[in-house]
């Protein structure tokens, strides 16, 4: 009994792992409802509960930052080492735009607390999308692969040797840029597609890989052009592939199209209001999604972060006491503007007035504090004002940030 209890708490524990690790990554597609320059998909198949491949993007400056890497070593190690890469990622890139400054320094920081002598594979691009030029660096990963669209070709695209992360502390990293075109497609993914084996222990392959990739480029017109249909028909390909065979590494893709609209001016109108909206269960696990969306809507680097905090604390407090009973939907709705951002939080549940809790006491202890105090606390903190209202049986938060684009 005691051996089933651990192996339940083992697989439980892994389930959480897992979930925590999907959460740090985009999963929300398409991620930018307000942009039709960008088409992007991206999935990861770990061969694990938990797994050491990655993959992310984000739009700062009217440029897409975007990188895809796999850790040595499978299993919760991996998972760390992953989650420890994501997370550089996203630091070191937030004001640097040089591809090259951003692995060197990330690698740097992983060769100095790397006792275990695991590394990645890496690859970050800087796509310019007012004019489509890409300013790349790859350390030690596998090349994308460029579908041209005007010509109806691919390519692999020329990257230097250089080492993966974390094997060697002061290593200069070099990049490279090439010019991405109207309509043009980027496919990035690891080497657990290209090695993918079927029960006689044959690799997919590079071939294979490409014959699949050239069709797209011929048939683009059938797949509409969709990000999401080029990786599931590379998934048919490779399943149909290996067949009953196990799968034997992490299998990671990201399709990335580039398709800006001539009639628009390619320099962002700062006085544009953006306006957009999601619709959420009563599900206090669908509130990680919140972040990739609240990265869509163009807030200032600096204030992302905190905004987004603001805003899944008001969603959870919402969650928590509009629907205490029976299932719901939440409607956010966000309009930004030059120089603020609002969002306004409805349900249909019980009136509840967050506004007019009491103030949380932040000298207790987590224990002694009431449930959902410090979260409404922390929202009067972040944002300039918060007003409610209970309007035709609804309960009607609106929240607002004020900042200087």
């Amino acid at each position: 009994l005691d051996v089933n209890n651990q192996k339940q708490r083992m697989e439980s524990e892994l389930n959480i792992a897992r979930n925590i690790q999907m959460s740090m990554l985009p999963k929300t597609f398409p991620p930018y409802h307000n942009r039709q320059d960008l088409n992007i998909y991206g999935i990861i198949i770990p061969a694990k509960e938990v797994g050491g491949d990655l993959y992310d993007f984000y739009i700062r400056d009217n440029k897409l930052l975007f990188c895809i890497g796999d850790v040595s070593g499978k299993g919760v190690p991996a998972s760390l080492v992953m989650a420890v890469t994501r997370s550089l990622f996203r630091t070191l890139s937030a004001h640097e735009d040089n591809p090259a400054r951003v692995v060197t320094e990330m690698n740097n920081a992983m060769s100095e607390m790397n006792e275990q002598n695991m590394f990645v594979t890496f690859f970050i691009g800087i796509l310019d999308l007012n004019n489509g030029n890409l300013e790349y660096c790859n350390a030690g990963h596998n090349a994308p692969v460029l579908i041209n669209a005007q010509k109806s070709s691919a390519a692999i695209i020329p990257v230097h040797a250089n080492l993966p992360l974390g094997i060697l502390s002061g290593y200069a990293f070099t990049g490279q840029s090439i010019d991405i075109n109207k309509n043009d497609t980027l496919f990035l993914y690891t080497d657990g597609l290209t090695e993918a084996e079927n029960v006689n222990k044959e690799l997919f392959g590079e071939e294979r890989m490409m014959n699949e990739i050239i069709h797209w480029s011929d048939d683009s017109e059938t797949k509409q052009n969709n990000a999401k249909s080029y990786i599931e028909s590379m998934q048919t390909i490779v399943n149909g592939f290996v067949g009953d065979a196990d799968q034997s590494d992490d299998l990671t893709m990201l399709v990335i199209r580039y398709q800006p609209n001539d009639e628009i001016s390619s320099t962002p109108d700062n006085n544009q209001i953006i306006k957009d909206s999601i619709v959420m269960r009563n599900d206090i696990q669908q509130i990680p999604t919140l972040a990739d969306w609240v990265e869509g809507l163009g807030i200032p680097e600096t204030l992302n972060m905190t905004i987004n905090l603001a805003l899944e604390e008001a969603v959870t407090n919402v969650m928590l006491y509009a629907y205490p009973e029976k299932s719901g939907n939440v409607l956010i709705e966000a309009e930004k503007g030059e120089k603020q951002i609002t969002f306004t939080i409805s349900d249909s549940g019980i009136p509840f007035d967050p506004t007019k809790q009491k103030e949380a006491d932040i000298t207790l202890s987590a224990e002694e504090r009431a449930i959902g105090g410090l979260g409404i606390h922390l929202v009067k903190q972040i944002m300039d004002k918060i007003s409610y209202e209970r309007k035709d049986d609804k309960n009607i938060l609106v929240l607002t940030k004020y900042f200087n684009s």
